[in-house]
């Protein structure tokens, strides 16, 4: 996945997404310094009176791949897929030096899943994040703390839910060490090679032992 999900917990910052929907303005002075690091294309910036203000929307798309976890043995074996498409709107400042200081994005995947591409066999998910980085030095992104919050639930269709991952958890640009967690992250237990998770999975798919 373009973010491997971490998290939940939402509605403090689903205030201030609201602002950055596509079609909000953006007026104000155009920019004219350079700006450390560049925004992404689809953001449109401003200068404001304590630097610049950067933000954007667009929808990316991440056919299924295979994520390298092996369901089964022998000839029933497969390997598990996994595609998504994610609205993205993000929103970035800058000092009066043009350096970053933070940014925000929020995420809503849709067409998200699981797949066994041998018998086509899917298991849906809906998931949400919002991502809050803090540079502690201004344009430097490996100062980077990042603060993901959000919710990614894997269904098993009339059963309920398979895979919760919901929560907050806290990292190091630098080195991804994750500075604190809270909440159950089986996603993350999947990614991670946990076997109990891994099996269950496997098993809705449809592996025989």
């Amino acid at each position: 996945m373009g973010k491997i999900l971490t998290t939940i917990g939402l509605f403090a910052a689903l205030a201030t997404a609201a602002a950055l929907l596509p079609g909000s303005a953006l007026a104000g002075q155009p920019v004219t310094q350079t700006l450390t690091p560049p925004p992404p294309a689809f953001e449109i910036c401003k200068a404001i009176g304590s630097g610049t203000l950067c933000q954007g929307s667009r929808v990316l798309v991440e056919p299924l791949f295979d994520t390298g976890i092996v369901c089964g043995s022998g000839a029933s074996a497969f390997d598990l897929y996994y595609g998504d498409t994610i609205d993205q709107v993000g929103r970035r400042t800058y000092n009066l030096d043009g350096n970053l200081t933070n940014r925000f994005i929020e995420e809503r995947y849709t067409s998200t899943g699981f797949v066994n591409p041998v018998t086509g066999a899917s298991l849906p998910a809906t998931a949400h994040d919002v991502i809050s980085d803090i540079l502690a030095v201004p344009g430097d992104g490996s100062s980077t703390i990042e603060t993901t919050t959000g919710q990614f639930i894997v269904t098993l269709p009339e059963s309920g839910a398979l895979l919760l991952n919901v929560g907050r958890v806290v990292q190091r640009a630098a080195d991804g060490f994750i500075e604190s967690i809270a909440g159950p992250h089986q996603f993350l237990d999947l990614i991670n090679g946990d076997p109990q998770v891994t099996q269950r999975v496997c098993d809705a798919l449809g592996a025989q032992p």
